[in-house]
């Protein structure tokens, strides 16, 4: 009874950007964002051989690339393996990125990682499997009922992003996951920025519904 008090007090559907952030899995990854100023200049010393700049490169990225394949694929494992195959390939790549005027380079990132998932996974439906029920690491401190509430949120969340025609589920995950902007996406997607921006309404729509009505009947059902 008191377990059921709780789940009926929570919030049933929380932002898609907090949902995103719920799909984390602990890499060591840094907790503060750097500006982009300052990411240039990682990648720069990166380039002329500074293994520190290229370590704090991985920590500042590795989260938005987990998050972003996460979304698309089936499991925890298999997002974790394509995430370290993709961080691996851009970080060895560092000589081929260029920047350009309006895209940072976690949209050359996250481009890599996409195409990583597509080549690996291309032929399988995304399904939910028991890996993507719950967080990798609970924290002590936390409420039993808050757990439940994020183990049902993520699950939730994955369920409707697999129900999604592959393209709007790539340009949400874009946006969510990689945190990048309608115009990021629409140079990495080939579209026009205006599209980017409709789908993203269109697809917003759909997935709070969905994610309400899954976390509400489960919800129910405990």
């Amino acid at each position: 009874m008191i377990l059921a008090a709780t789940l009926a007090a929570l919030p049933s559907a929380r932002p898609l950007s907090w949902l995103f952030n719920a799909l984390s899995v602990l890499f060591g990854a840094d907790t503060e964002a750097l500006g982009e100023d300052a990411v240039l200049a990682l990648v720069e010393q990166a380039r002329a051989g500074d293994r520190a700049a290229r370590q704090r490169l991985y920590r500042q990225h590795v989260q938005r690339v987990f998050r972003t394949v996460r979304g698309m694929l089936r499991s925890d494992a298999e997002a974790e393996d394509v995430t370290q195959d993709a961080m691996l390939t851009a970080l060895t790549s560092l000589d081929r990125y260029s920047p350009r005027s309006g895209t940072r380079f976690v949209a050359w990132l996250t481009t890599i990682a996409v195409n990583t998932a597509r080549r690996r996974f291309r032929r399988r439906r995304p399904e939910l499997t028991t890996t993507g029920e719950l967080p990798e690491i609970a924290d002590p401190d936390s409420d039993v009922g808050v757990d439940i509430d994020l183990a049902r949120q993520r699950k939730a969340l994955l369920q409707a992003l697999a129900e999604l025609e592959p393209r709007d589920r790539e340009i949400v995950t874009l946006r969510y996951g990689s945190e990048l902007n309608a115009t990021e996406i629409a140079a990495q997607m080939g579209m026009e920025a205006a599209n980017v921006r409709k789908i993203l309404e269109r697809a917003r729509t759909r997935l709070g519904e969905r994610i309400e009505a899954l976390v509400q009947s489960r919800g129910a059902a405990a």
